[in-house]
């Protein structure tokens, strides 16, 4: 069977005055405040990492110039051992020189050999035959050379040219002197001229 479909009724409106009239207001309590983190362990943390902060930049700029000191008295000490270094490589340069060894070697007496004998130790031979030195044998260290003409014109060229230098300068002198004479001279003249005046 089937049902028929009732006729629906038509929906009702609300009054018009139930409209209009406002709702009730109730009073509602207050919202509670947010709890506030206390603000003075902020104040303590953000002043500590502050004056951490600055102590740590001073004790940093203070190695910073400990270590550039330390730096500038270890480069001059480098200097210092780099020019003594130098020097002592000169003198032994000079020490080494064939010539100063020779010298010196002269000056103790020893001589030139003229024949040398050679030891062979292995087999045990001597090559050769020694034969005592002699002075007479012994060539001189440095030996005269006669100088270049040139040398020779240049050096009396110089000399010329200081006994000049020296003959203006006594002539110079000599001058000045006859000068300081001859002003003492007139100063002595004029001081009788003016005591005769009085």
């Amino acid at each position: 069977m089937s049902i028929a479909a009732a006729p629906q009724a038509p929906a009702r409106r609300p009054d018009r005055a139930a409209e209009t009239t406002q709702p009730r207001l109730a009073a509602v309590p207050a919202p509670l405040p947010a709890p506030m983190a206390p603000r003075l362990p902020f104040v303590v943390l953000v002043s500590m990492l502050l004056v951490g902060g600055v102590v740590g930049l001073l004790v940093f700029n203070t190695s910073m110039q400990q270590s550039a000191f330390q730096e500038q008295r270890l480069q001059e000490q480098a200097t210092t051992l780099a020019a003594r270094e130098q020097a002592l490589d000169g003198e032994l340069k000079k020490m080494e020189d064939p010539h100063k060894i020779a010298a010196k070697a002269k000056n103790l007496g020893m001589v030139v050999p003229q024949n040398a004998a050679m030891l062979r130790v292995p087999e045990a031979k001597i090559e050769g035959e020694a034969a005592p030195a002699d002075r007479s044998a012994t060539p001189p260290l440095h030996p005269k050379v006669a100088k270049p003409y040139s040398v020779l014109v240049a050096e009396q060229k110089a000399a010329e040219a200081a006994a000049a230098k020296k003959k203006a300068a006594e002539l110079a002198e000599k001058k000045r002197a006859q000068e300081a004479a001859e002003k003492q001279a007139a100063e002595e003249q004029q001081r009788t001229s003016s005591g005769d005046a009085r």
